[in-house]
């Protein structure tokens, strides 16, 4: 069982640096880039799960192993799962090898209370991605002058669309493919159209 939580850790840890190296390398939008936190987010979230599963293959944590267990597998597999055409796959997979391990240390502990942690651990893993997500996908830095429009959507709010105008962020419901700004001779701002 121990083993598995071990394999499951060194997957995720290895999947999170390519993915922040990789996503690093390729960030051409720089630092305004309204994913950028979106991006550091899924890194740590990643390397905490990575962590918490390395913590339970360890001999001195069986009493938290259940809730260790519990955050990494289900955050594993719920990240996994949302990144499943980049880097959900061995994500899944460590996910479930975390989730074996589980099973088999819900065998080992007395059952309520090894029950009651593993829940806590899955319901705290899918509180940070939810709120992570949510937090993170609207976190837009604006540029200080000119108009800058986009779009996203978050797991629970649903879709969006934005527009900065010289450092003032807007946000609306609802998708959005258009946009615009007219500009006077001075390139400052005179109007901007939305959806």
């Amino acid at each position: 069982m121990r083993w598995l939580a071990g394999v499951a850790a060194i997957i995720a840890a290895v999947v999170d640096i390519l993915y922040f190296g990789t996503v690093i390398r390729q960030n051409s939008q720089g630092p305004r880039d309204p994913l950028g936190s979106t991006v550091v987010f899924v890194a740590t979230f990643i390397a905490v799960l990575a962590v918490t599963a390395a913590l339970a293959a360890l001999r001195p944590a069986s009493a938290l192993r259940p809730a260790l267990l519990g955050l990494s597998a289900i955050g594993l597999l719920a990240i996994g799962v949302v990144a499943i055409f980049s880097i959900g796959l061995p994500l899944i997979l460590a996910g479930g090898l975390a989730f074996v391990a589980l099973l088999s240390s819900l065998r080992q502990s007395r059952q309520p209370v090894g029950i009651l942690k593993a829940g806590a651990g899955a319901l705290l893993a899918l509180a940070i991605f939810v709120g992570g997500f949510e937090a993170t996908v609207r976190a837009i830095a604006c540029p200080a002058t000119g108009v800058e429009t986009g779009s996203g959507s978050g797991l629970v709010s649903g879709p969006y669309h934005y527009t900065c105008v010289n450092g003032k962020l807007t946000i609306f419901p609802g998708a959005c493919n258009s946009g615009g700004a007219s500009y006077d001779a001075n390139g400052n701002v005179t109007s901007v159209t939305t959806c």
